[in-house]
């Protein structure tokens, strides 16, 4: 009788606390924190979050959780509450530091080169890489576009306290150094793009590092394409490329996962100002009910390729209504 007493208040415990999801204690990461900072701040972006739990495994005994967020990539570097261990951050295939593309390389490299001895160090080893691909008789670039990561440490000696960047990161080649990758689409199709972010995952996991943030990489959201006549406005294909490049990210974790070790937390960044670019609005202000409809159907379409991708599913044109038909089939 006492076991079944026992057992019953078991079960109801667990009803109460999946029907009281606050009584679970929250995870307490700094991608956590900032995920929750852009819910509060992002009031007019409601939809465009969603979380989700990697499983624990035979190498990883705790779960990790993957943010899919609505940002700004500079506040989980400038704000210390928010730093993460790592991130992935764009770069050329020739690892030029200061070229034009891709832009958010600078919002790297213009916090690391305030201090020297960082960006002393960040040189020095994109140098020593330079000089093994020459030694190696490379005659390409130094990084295969949407494949190949180079991993460096940005610790230098200087004040980690002070240092506005996280302490290691991955920079994936996503452009050439004068621009142009995107209209050569085929370059991120999924199956390509997945591998890079792979690389990235698995090296700084490799590294001990426990939480990782990640713009849309691969997305060339501040460029405009030369030429779209099968799209109908720069809007449409902007969702394109940006629900293409979640895909890309999510097919990449789910590739990592099974060797998973340290990784805990995962921070996928949306930029806010693209969205609300996209939608029509202004920072503060709510959109209006015909955007409020237009952004709600692109996250649901965001949402699915974040799902199709962490279960190892790529997601087609089919599976938005056929409107990404060149993006996400280039070779068709």
């Amino acid at each position: 009788m006492l076991r079944l007493q026992i057992r019953a208040a078991v079960l109801l415990l667990g009803a109460l606390l999946l029907a009281r999801p606050e009584l679970i204690a929250a995870p307490t990461g700094p991608l956590a924190a900032m995920y929750a900072d852009d819910q509060a701040r992002g009031k007019a972006v409601a939809q465009g979050f969603a979380a989700v739990s990697l499983p624990a495994s035979g190498t990883a005994s705790s779960a990790a959780q993957i943010y899919l967020t609505t940002g700004d990539l500079q506040r989980a570097f400038d704000n210390a509450r928010f730093r993460p261990g790592a991130a992935i951050v764009p770069t050329n295939t020739e690892l030029q530091l200061t070229a034009k593309a891709p832009a958010t390389q600078q919002v790297l490299v213009d916090r690391v080169r305030k201090q020297p001895d960082a960006m002393r160090a960040l040189q020095e080893q994109v140098d020593a890489r330079r000089a093994r691909s020459v030694g190696a008789g490379g005659n390409g670039g130094l990084l295969e576009l949407g494949v190949d990561g180079f991993v460096a440490k940005l610790s230098g000696s200087g004040n980690r306290a002070t240092a506005a960047f996280p302490a290691t990161v991955c920079l994936l080649a996503t452009d050439f150094p004068q621009g142009g990758a995107i209209d050569r689409r085929e370059l991120f199709a999924q199956d390509r793009f997945r591998k890079g972010i792979a690389t990235c995952l698995g090296a700084l996991d490799g590294a001990g590092v426990e939480s990782i943030v990640v713009p849309l990489v691969g997305a060339a959201s501040s460029g405009i394409q030369k030429s779209d006549p099968q799209y109908e406005g720069q809007r449409v294909l902007m969702e394109c490329r940006l629900i293409n490049a979640v895909a890309g990210i999510a097919l990449g974790i789910h590739d990592f996962s099974p060797g998973r070790r340290n990784l805990r937390e995962i921070g996928i960044v949306q930029w806010d100002q693209d969205m609300l670019d996209m939608f029509g609005a202004t920072r503060g202000a709510p959109l209006s009910n015909t955007a409020r409809s237009a952004f709600q159907a692109y996250m649901g379409q965001v949402k699915l390729a974040l799902r199709n991708g962490l279960a190892g599913q790529k997601t087609t044109a089919s599976d938005i209504s056929g409107s990404c038909s060149t993006i996400f089939n280039p070779q068709s």
